[in-house]
């Protein structure tokens, strides 16, 4: 297994096996997300970059942080499910935090406050996404309106 990630910090990096991916992850989640969200892909093999119209890598995640306020934002990607194949993490808990995560870098979009979760609970979902390579169970999940 390995785990290619671009980083919010603009650098490319993979981590092959479980334990080299999981701490991937914690460095992902120390990573204050300003101005650009972290995306990560599970594979058999490294995955930078695509052509424009694909092939696009499936099992994929958007990851935003906010360190300060232990708090992140999830969206999971698989084209093969056929109810929710964009999916947001969701936060049932009220009030909403006065906050917005960055969700595209490129256009400034923030994730719905609903989608904030701790940060722990992101690294569980991450953690269990490494082993099973689906939409994390121990996560709550909307579907994304892109």
């Amino acid at each position: 297994m390995i785990l290619t990630a671009a980083l919010a910090t603009g650098i490319a990096v993979a981590a092959e096996g479980k334990n080299a991916a999981a701490a991937l992850v914690d460095q992902i989640l120390d990573i204050d997300h300003t101005e650009q969200e972290s995306v990560l892909c599970v594979g058999e093999q490294e995955f930078y970059t695509s052509k424009k119209n694909g092939p696009f890598p499936n099992h994929q995640f958007l990851v935003s942080v906010s360190t300060v306020y232990a708090l992140a934002a999830l969206t999971y990607r698989d084209h093969d499910d056929p109810v929710m194949p964009i999916a947001n993490s969701y936060n049932s808990e009220r009030p909403l935090p006065e906050l917005d995560l960055i969700c595209d870098g490129e256009t400034g979009a923030v994730f719905p406050r609903t989608a904030l979760i701790p940060v722990s609970l992101a690294r569980m979902g991450l953690l269990e996404w490494l082993d099973t390579w689906k939409r994390p169970a121990c996560i709550e999940w909307r579907p994304c309106k892109v």
